[in-house]
């Protein structure tokens, strides 16, 4: 497992399976390495978009099998389930005029080497 930072503000947790290509990648703010109790940061929406598309291009994710939305207040998650990926992009939206929005993305990648996710 590997974390980088990807754009200012938004950084990139991808877990390898054991042929070295990726398997599961998360996109939140960075981290500290020491728990603090703070809000919740959020990143640039725009961002997470370009980021999204870099690490799983829309022409290498297949056909759109599923897709699924839960809304709980100002946040908003929605699942995507495609023919090789799986993405869950999670949003907190009071703010509609502000241009960060994202809270985490999680991007599982469907190949047999890589751990299967529970449903």
């Amino acid at each position: 497992m590997e974390r980088f930072t990807a754009r200012p503000g938004i950084s990139l947790a991808v877990e390898y399976g054991s042929d070295h290509l990726v398997c599961q990648v998360l996109i939140e703010p960075p981290q500290s390495l020491i728990h603090q109790e703070e809000q919740a940061r959020l990143m640039s929406s725009e961002g997470v978009s370009e980021v999204l598309e870099e690490v799983a291009p829309a022409s290498t994710r297949g056909k759109e099998v599923n897709s699924s939305v839960l809304v709980s207040g100002c946040n908003y998650a929605r699942l995507t389930d495609y023919e090789h990926v799986s993405i869950m992009r999670s949003t907190h939206t009071c703010d509609p005029s502000s241009q960060d929005q994202d809270v985490r993305t999680a991007i599982t990648f469907k190949r047999d080497i890589c751990p299967k996710q529970n449903k």
